[in-house]
């Protein structure tokens, strides 16, 4: 398991690696994070993948104070608000299309239950 995790780890690292390059990756990823959250939170056939989402809160250094889970779960309250007053439905499709097995965002932080 451990060896499997640190392979993942590389090869999240070596391909995202321009990704990680960019101004501004780190509070891009944590909104990502929080997005998927929320569509966690509102959707019952969805649910995080926790190993997909630490590999890359550890990649981008997310969670070395305790601001981070902060931010994040306040950013989480405020995109599952807006979910809720909208069509849950059509929410959770996108979310499936955004970070599900093959998503457009970054796949692979959703899955179905």
């Amino acid at each position: 398991m451990k060896r499997k995790l640190l392979a993942c780890l590389l090869l999240f690292s070596t391909s995202h690696a321009s990704f990680a390059a960019t101004a501004g990756a780190r509070e891009d990823v944590m909104e990502k994070i929080a997005d998927v959250v929320a569509f966690a939170r509102v959707c019952p056939a969805l649910e995080m993948d926790t190993v997909s989402v630490t590999t890359i809160a550890i990649s981008q250094k997310i969670g070395a104070s305790n601001r981070d889970y902060d931010l994040i779960d306040a950013m989480a309250n405020a995109r599952e608000g807006a979910i809720r007053r909208g069509n849950a439905e059509i929410a959770c499709e996108t979310g499936r299309r955004q970070y599900g097995p093959g998503g457009n965002a970054l796949p692979g932080l959703l899955r179905e239950r």
